[in-house]
Formats: C-alpha cells, sequence, structure tokens
C-alpha cells in the first residue's frame, strides 16, 4: 500500500470540511486511515495509485538500526501528484508519506 497525505484548502480546514473531503476521498477508492484539523492520511494499492496519478513511484527498503537510531520504515517516495478533479477545490496538495526514521 501507499501512504498518502491530503492537505486539505485552508477554507476547508473545519469539521464539516474534513467530512466533505472524506466522502469524496472514499467515493475515488481512497482508503483513509487518520484525519487532523488540516490533513488526511489515506492509502491506496499501487494499481489503483498508477491508475489515478500516473506518476512514478520509488519503493525505499527499510533500513536497520544504525549507531544513532533505530533504523528507518520502509515506504514510498515521488514527486508531486495531480490533484484528481472532484477535490480540486477542496485539497491543497496530495503527496506520499514518506519512510520514517525511528528514533
Amino acid at each position: 500500500m501507499i501512504k498518502l497525505q491530503i492537505l486539505l484548502g485552508e477554507s476547508w480546514r473545519t469539521a464539516e470540511g474534513v467530512e466533505h473531503v472524506r466522502k469524496l476521498a472514499t467515493s475515488l477508492g481512497i482508503k483513509l486511515t487518520a484525519e487532523g484539523h488540516t490533513t488526511i492520511s489515506a492509502e491506496m494499492n499501487r494499481d489503483d495509485f498508477a491508475k489515478m496519478f500516473q506518476a512514478p513511484v520509488q519503493e525505499i527498503a527499510p533500513q536497520p538500526p544504525g549507531e544513532r537510531d533505530f533504523g528507518r520504515s520502509g515506504g514510498d517516495v515521488s514527486g508531486d501528484l495531480p490533484i484528481p478533479e472532484p477535490l480540486q477545490k477542496y485539497v491543497e496538495s496530495i503527496t506520499v508519506a514518506s519512510p520514517y526514521l525511528r528514533m
């Protein structure tokens, strides 16, 4: 699964705005995993992601612990993603959530 971060447009950063974007994103096949006041976390399988965004994704392998950390999670990275037309009015950006460093 490819993890996504959806940044809502400033005027949609309300409970009603989040709910509206949740419904639209779900109708597009985006699986929502968490939400806040300004962002929604989501995920998609690789095939659906490729069809929707038509953008290359690079898979990053997990890294084992190092001297100063507990390693890096695996995940994906990508450049800027186009915002699907139904979300354009409500969303400022959609990005692939980058892997995290375990501390």
